[in-house]
This record gives structure tokens, C-alpha cells and sequence, in this order.
């Protein structure tokens, strides 16, 4: 009696708190969710499955008694229902037959393939925390098979769907079989109803319907599980069809997964589809997907959102399956999700021959710019954020769209060194400028002359930074002391220049010390050296500077 007070106690503590933690709850509710067994195996395999199992042979089932919701759900309903019968729960575990058999290890090896070929969305349908989480979410089909299962839990015995269909359930039955602990069912129970409570005065008619021994479970309830089996077959559209949600845009090449899931054959393998990320993200741009292959598991809707680039990232937190990692050492911004491709056929420049510029404008990392009349998109700098995207002025469909990384790319700290070799080497590729802040490498420019440092610095881009830039003049020097920039580097610096820095405590370094910059043709001074030549503020020669460019561009339109 004190063992069964216990059970139903801690059963009623993990019922609430799960039921809370779905709902959004705090820190406790949710480590109830994380205790979940697929959750907690997923996460902690190490740990997880040993205590799991090795719990299950001594004491038995105990986490479908006492901790599984959607165990606990049935067979509360099973006691509502059958108030009268007083049935022992040690009577609703029947023996085995061979029809159950077929049914629960049927149920294992397709969730077995679908895990081994990368359908963990799918996979998962069976298992009972994933699907409770998503029939709470609610998600029509899975709040439909919900109700379908604790209504057969309401007119049948026990636990039905535990018992038949639940891979974890046959999992665990048969590490419980031997268990010397748990619940004790006599090698010839046929459920012959003796340890039902005895009626008061039952009626001489009564006591001639005894149900006669047999194997144990009738024909009709060897159906009732293969019709269960069936359901989950059916509302999972068959195969035959991916859902598709009006208005989500038809040209992305790959979904964007969160940041955080690393590769996509992982997080497809490891999502159980809880929906706890979509619920915890601050933007709302997470969303469950519709296809088949991943019903319910989240992917990025930069139509109707974007993924800010200094998120918290609540979404890896929430996690309890360790999906999404939280990767505590690396900002947003550091992980690449995506990449944005331009299509040309969708753009107003294109198709009406108008002169917008919001992609490359609102992109915080400068990875899209316009070569003449096409969009060029930096697939090393973009970080799929879909700023672009959900700021795109084309309609129906966006013409810059974010195509999803099957394995992403997280830019970790390096070394300051490390860094200004791999930045040298970008300025080899092509590039004027390059920006780099907290080990990892932000912004990068092409051009000549000042104008792409200058750009940087009206975009304020270069406040605490470390920049390496071909040639370093006084110029260029006086730009990055106004910009507040930490550190420079360029291959090739003047003395002048040198000293400028220093006397503003910027530390600076070159591969070769000049006297002078020279202009293009190496016949004068660089005229920019020229302009700031008898000046000292950096002020004073940033405005200096602007209206010499102003002038050369006035020059160069009138030839």
C-alpha cells in the first residue's frame, strides 16, 4: 500500500511538471522534461541509458508508472474510467501474446530504420514524451492521436499504447522481465479476475459468466492494437505528400535549421520535436516544419521573422534532447546557419529597373554588395541571419532567399597572429580592408584608395577592431584613430603614419616601413597624404579627406 501511495505521488509530482514545462514553465518544470528517458538518452547517452536500464531490470517498468506523461495520462484516465472495478495494476500487464509481439517489435524496427536513415522526426512519432509535447502544441494530427489513445486507454485495460505500440515500452518490458524487484505477475495468470475485489453479495448468475482461461488477451484486443498501429500510419500522410503552408516561400534550396544544430543529418537524428525551442525563441522566427520527412521539427521562417544576429540563444537552452547545443562559448553571430543566393528574375532591379540597395544596406556584416547591376552575396561573411530576405521590397516571393547549411559553421576565437596571417591573405584575394573583432573576422571591403575604410567607419564598424589595410598613410591612419580602432596592420605602412598611431595609442605593426606613400604611378605623393600633411586632428583630416574625395569623383565624372 505504501509502495503503490508513492508511486501514484511521484507519478502526480511528474505529470504536473511536465505538463508546466510544455506550457513554458521555469527552471524545475523543465528539468522534469530533461528526466524524460528519449530526452535524457539523447543528451547524456552515457549516463542516461545505463541508469535507465540497468533501473528498469532491478525495480522493473518504473519509468512508465511514474514518469512517462503519457503513461501516467493513460492510466489515469483507465482509473476515472473504471472506477468500480479496482483493477491492480499488476492485472493490466497481461501475458504476452503472440499478436502483441509481432505488433511492438514491428514498431521497433521501422523506428529503428527511420533513426538509422535520418527520419528522426518521423521516428519519433511513437515515443510519448515527443508526442504529447507536439499534440499539446497542439499539432492537429498529434492532439488527434492523443485523444485516440487515452481513449482507448478509457473503454480498454491499462496502458494499451505502452503495451503495444511504444518502442521505449517494449525496450523496457523486456529489460523488466527478470527484474527481482518489480512487479510479480504468476506464470499462469490468464486474467482469470481472482484479485479483483470480491463483491458483497454477487448473484448466483453472475458467478456462472466467469470469463474462461485462455491465453490471456481476446481476439478483440489483439485488434485494437493493430489498429493503433495503423492510425499512427495513417495521420502520418503515408509518404505519399509534403505538407506545405501557404505563402512560405517555394525557392529555398535547404530549410535553415537553428543555430546550434551543427550538421543536419544530427539534429534530424537527435530532435524528438518537442516544440520547447519554437515556444522559448525571442524573435518568433523558429517554426514547426510541415514536411513529412521532419513533421514538427523546427527550421528558420525568415519570411515571417529574423534570427538576431546577438540572440540569447534561448532556443539551445530550452533543448532537453541536446539537439541544439548551446555552444556557450560562441555568440550567435559566430554561427553560420545559411547563406543568402540573390535570384535575379525575382529582383526589382531586374525586373523593374529600380535602384534598391536594402539588401546590401541592412546586411550588419557587409557580406552583400552590388557589382554593377547584380547582388554579390560574401558566403564567407554571411551568416544566414535572413535580415536580407525578410527585408527584400520583391513580391510575391523575396529575390534574395537563405538557403541552409547541412553542416554548419561556427568561427571560433583564434590567436591575434593566427588571425592577421588569414586576413593578409584576404587582402591577396582581392580585398582593401579587413575587419576583425574578438578573435573572429567581421567585415571586409573592397576598392581603392580611402573609401572602403571610410565606408566602414560610417557604418561604425570599426570601434575596438583590429584592421588590417594594404597601404596605411597618416590618411588611413587618422580614419581608424576616429573610428576607434585597437590594433593595425598593413603590408606596407609610412613613418608618418607610424608615429600618428602611436601618439594616439593604437598599436600598430607592417611587413615594410616607408617614408612616403606614393600615388599609383609612384611619380608624387599620394595626394590623400597631401591633404592631411600640415594637419593633426583626426577630426580635422577625416572632413579633409571626405572633401578631397568628393572633389577627385567630381574630377574623374567630368572627363
Amino acid at each position: 500500500m505504501a509502495v503503490r501511495i508513492v508511486k501514484r505521488a511521484v507519478a502526480a509530482v511528474f505529470l504536473t511538471l511536465a505538463v508546466w514545462g510544455l506550457f513554458g514553465g521555469h527552471r524545475l518544470p523543465h528539468l522534469a522534461l530533461e528526466l524524460q528517458a528519449v530526452p535524457a538518452m539523447l543528451k547524456h547517452p552515457l549516463v542516461a541509458v545505463p541508469l535507465f536500464f540497468g533501473l528498469t531490470a532491478l525495480i522493473g517498468r518504473f519509468f512508465c508508472e511514474t514518469m512517462c506523461p503519457l503513461g501516467i495520462l493513460q492510466s489515469l484516465v483507465n482509473r476515472l474510467t473504471h472506477p468500480k472495478t479496482g483493477v491492480r495494476r499488476i492485472c493490466t500487464r497481461l501475458p504476452e501474446t503472440k499478436a502483441q509481439r509481432i505488433v511492438r517489435w514491428s514498431v521497433v524496427a521501422v523506428v529503428a530504420f527511420l533513426l538509422a536513415a535520418g527520419y528522426g522526426a518521423l521516428a519519433y512519432a511513437v515515443e510519448p514524451y515527443s508526442l504529447l509535447s507536439r499534440a499539446l502544441a497542439p499539432y492537429l494530427v498529434f492532439s488527434v492521436l492523443l485523444g485516440a489513445i487515452l481513449l482507448v486507454a478509457a473503454i480498454g485495460d491499462g496502458r494499451l499504447w505502452c503495451n503495444w505500440v511504444c518502442p521505449l515500452g517494449t525496450l523496457f518490458h523486456l529489460a523488466s522481465r527478470k527484474a527481482p524487484f518489480g512487479n510479480r505477475v504468476c506464470k499462469g495468470c490468464a486474467n482469470c479476475r481472482k484479485c479483483f475485489p470480491k463483491p458483497a453479495a454477487a448473484p448466483a448468475k453472475a458467478t456462472e459468466q466467469k470469463p474462461a482461461e485462455g491465453d490471456g488477451v481476446t481476439r478483440r484486443e489483439a485488434m485494437q492494437g493493430l489498429v493503433c498501429l495503423a492510425a499512427v500510419e495513417k495521420t502520418t500522410d503515408g509518404g505519399l505528400a509534403e505538407l506545405v503552408l501557404p505563402g512560405v516561400a517555394t525557392s529555398r534550396g535547404a530549410s535553415v535549421l537553428p543555430p546550434g544544430a551543427l550538421s543536419r543529418a544530427r539534429f534530424q537524428r537527435l530532435c524528438v520535436g518537442c516544440g520547447l525551442c519554437v515556444k522559448s525563441c525571442t524573435t518568433g522566427v523558429l517554426k514547426p516544419s510541415t514536411k513529412l520527412a521532419t513533421l514538427g521539427q523546427p527550421e528558420l521562417d525568415l519570411s515571417a521573422a529574423v534570427c538576431d544576429p546577438d540572440c540569447d540563444r534561448s532556443c539551445a537552452r530550452a533543448c532537453p534532447a541536446g539537439a541544439i547545443l548551446p555552444l556557450a562559448d560562441v555568440p550567435r553571430r559566430d554561427i553560420h546557419v545559411g547563406r543568402a543566393v540573390w535570384h535575379a528574375e525575382k529582383c526589382i532591379r531586374t525586373t523593374d529597373g529600380v535602384t534598391c540597395t536594402l539588401c546590401s544596406r541592412k546586411c550588419p556584416y557587409g557580406a552583400i554588395h552590388l557589382d554593377g547591376g547584380a547582388v554579390v552575396v560574401d558566403d564567407r561573411l554571411c551568416i544566414g541571419c535572413g535580415i536580407c530576405e525578410n527585408a527584400c521590397a520583391a513580391r510575391p516571393e523575396p529575390a534574395i532567399v537563405v538557403d541552409g547549411l547541412d553542416i554548419q559553421t561556427v568561427m571560433r576565437p583564434i590567436g591575434e597572429a593566427d588571425l592577421i596571417a588569414e586576413m593578409k591573405t584576404l587582402l591577396k584575394d582581392g580585398d582593401a580592408v579587413v575587419v576583425a573583432r574578438d578573435g573572429v573576422i567581421r567585415n571586409r571591403e573592397r576598392g581603392r584608395g580611402i573609401g572602403p575604410l571610410l565606408k566602414l567607419h560610417d557604418d561604425e564598424a570599426l570601434g575596438d577592431a583590429l584592421v588590417v589595410d594594404r597601404v596605411i598613410g597618416r590618411a588611413t591612419a587618422a580614419i581608424c584613430v576616429l573610428g576607434g580602432v585597437r590594433r593595425v596592420h598593413a603590408p606596407l605602412m609610412s613613418k608618418g603614419a607610424e608615429a600618428f598611431l602611436k601618439e594616439h595609442g593604437v598599436a600598430c605593426s607592417c611587413d615594410e616601413l616607408t617614408d612616403q606613400i606614393l600615388n599609383r604611378d609612384k611619380s608624387d605623393i599620394c595626394p590623400m597624404e597631401k591633404t592631411v600633411a600640415d594637419l593633426t586632428s583626426p577630426a580635422e583630416m577625416v572632413t579633409a579627406l571626405r572633401a578631397k574625395l568628393r572633389e577627385l569623383r567630381e574630377a574623374n565624372a567630368g572627363k
